[in-house]
């Protein structure tokens, strides 16, 4: 009976302290990350995270994520991902805490794309392009 007992009490606690759109869709999303040419260091939010091209795990937020591709010969390429909110988050109407939850850990956001393939200038070309290399 105390081991049933506990069980349920579990059970509960792990539904009360997460939020819907964190038990449905997490508070990470796999995006796929390409460079032209490929081979470019990948860095999100000052984590390196492999050499295009590549499958990452992104941290979801309420404040933007940061990724910088840095290639030898070509000029470094700073983006941040947009994203929206996640629908899921929705059926915390049944349980405010759960917007709560969800705001803090992020899982209420989501990337609005799961592809991200970003063009690389070589370094000559961006400076003959600024006007400094004539």
């Amino acid at each position: 009976m105390k081991k049933q007992l506990f069980l349920i009490s579990l059970v509960l606690v792990t539904v009360f302290l997460n939020g819907c759109a964190t038990i449905f869709s997490g508070s990470r999303q796999t995006v796929r990350i390409e460079s032209y040419p490929p081979g470019a260091n990948i860095e999100i939010d000052g984590i390196s995270h492999g050499i295009t091209p590549a499958t990452v795990s992104m941290r979801k937020s309420l404040n933007a994520t940061s990724v910088v591709l840095t290639k030898e010969g070509y000029q470094t390429k700073l983006f941040s991902p947009s994203q929206e909110f996640d629908l899921v988050g929705i059926l915390n109407i049944f349980f405010w805490p759960g917007f709560i939850i969800d705001a803090v850990n992020g899982s209420m956001m989501r990337f609005d794309s799961p592809y991200y393939q970003i063009k690389l200038e070589p370094v000559s070309e961006a400076v003959s392009s600024s006007g400094t290399n004539k």
